[in-house]
């Protein structure tokens, strides 16, 4: 399993396993498991140039449909 390393809002650095990438319309999401924890995060990709980063979904309505979409892509 792929692991990153984040920095969170008070610049403490983060270890997460890579569960899961896909793609929803023209973005591109990663669900993230912290280490030594039993949650789910789900990050927007951004991809610019030769960079990666990930965004929280801020917007709790986009949150929900990207959350159903993935659990119905998982069903299948």
């Amino acid at each position: 399993m792929d692991k990153i390393i984040l920095t969170d809002e008070n610049n403490k650095e983060v270890e997460f396993n890579i569960i899961d990438t896909f793609g929803v319309d023209d973005k591109d999401y990663a669900v993230l498991e912290p280490i030594d924890e039993d949650f789910l995060l789900i990050y927007e990709i951004i991809k610019n140039d030769d960079t990666i980063s990930f965004k929280t979904i801020d917007n709790d309505r986009e949150l929900d449909e990207i959350i159903k979409i993935y659990e119905n892509m998982k069903e299948d």
